[in-house]
């Protein structure tokens, strides 16, 4: 365990890092994606495209560095379980390392489902009809919804990182 001790402060950041950056880029696109509602009547397939690069642009970073700080939150909290079976640090990054996973799976089995329908809407050759129009409307307030859930995760990860960092 002594080798690990240097790098320590390093992981926290990473871990720490990680999380306010994953929870900034969900918040940011939470915040975002209400700003292509009013294409919507005109064009629901170019609505649909315009959160498709968004949906693609946010899946080639934030699994990424979910991993890395999962990885690193991982690391410090056998650490720390090593260091001192009894204190709270451990405890803390053990709860954070547990509570991104929940995240992963609320993408998984809720969030694609309007995310699959979308992609649909955005690959489709359909013309465009109050009902399409109604639909994707539907789909992207219901898609910002489940991301307003999902974005908690890496802002609460990072708390508790902050906590077991700064308080002890």
């Amino acid at each position: 365990m002594s080798s690990l001790h240097p790098y320590l402060p390093m992981l926290k950041g990473l871990a720490i890092a990680g999380s306010l950056i994953n929870g900034g880029t969900l918040t940011s696109g939470y915040r975002l994606l209400p700003s292509i509602y009013p294409t919507v009547p005109n064009s629901p397939k170019d609505a649909a495209k315009q959160w498709e690069y968004f949906y693609w642009s946010m899946s080639a970073t934030v699994p990424w560095v979910d991993l890395a700080t999962f990885i690193a939150i991982g690391t410090l909290g056998y650490v720390e379980y090593h260091s001192d079976k009894t204190a709270l640090p451990w405890k803390i990054w053990a709860s954070a390392a547990g509570l991104m996973p929940i995240g992963w799976v609320w993408v998984r089995q809720v969030m694609l489902v309007p995310s699959g329908k979308l992609l649909d809407v955005a690959k489709s050759s359909g013309e465009s009809t109050k009902q399409n129009s109604q639909k994707t409307l539907d789909l992207l307030k219901d898609f910002n919804a489940q991301m307003g859930f999902r974005m908690m995760f890496p802002w609460v990860v990072g708390g508790l990182g902050l906590w077991a960092s700064l308080g002890f």
